[in-house]
């Protein structure tokens, strides 16, 4: 009988042993996919700095055509003033466009990566969980075994008379 509580409180402890080693490594892994997720914010403001670079370069295109008409036509009035503001203000709205857009994905890289690890931390929960259970149905079971063994009183229950 001795072996096999042996075995069984063996057994149990490996188990044990075994889930909470699972529960680091989901919370581990959770951690690794939430930094992948998050080296992509590098990828997204190289694009929005890209956007904005060849946007800038449009504008000072479309300044230097206007300046160059401008010339041309022999024109400095108040249409040309009208045209190069209105111009200057489509330039800053859409870099403010492109600056957002920027930010939103970048909140949404962050947000994903948060919930990627809440659920390492529910994963890792889980496992640990069963861990105890594991532990607790091992010592139920050694319990058990204790109380069936010949000769152990202590945890048997008295039975018939008890001398009242």
């Amino acid at each position: 009988m001795a072996w096999q509580l042996a075995l069984a409180v063996g057994s149990g402890l490996m188990s044990y042993g075994s889930s909470k080693r699972a529960a680091r490594e989901a919370k581990r892994q959770a951690e690794r996919q939430a930094a992948a997720i998050l080296r992509q914010r590098f990828a997204v403001e190289e694009l929005a700095t890209q956007q904005h670079v060849d946007r800038m370069e449009s504008f000072r295109d479309l300044v230097n055509t206007n300046n160059a008409y401008a010339a041309y036509m022999g024109r400095s009035d108040r249409s040309i003033q009208a045209l190069r503001k209105e111009e200057g203000r489509k330039y800053g709205r859409d870099v403010d466009r492109i600056k957002e857009q920027s930010r939103r994905e970048i909140q949404k890289l962050r947000d994903e990566a948060q919930a990627v690890r809440e659920q390492g931390r529910v994963t890792s929960r889980q496992y640990k969980n069963a861990a105890n259970a594991t532990l607790f149905n091992t010592a139920v079971s050694a319990a058990t075994m204790l109380g069936d063994t010949p000769g152990d009183t202590s945890l048997k229950r008295p039975t018939g008379n008890t001398g009242t």
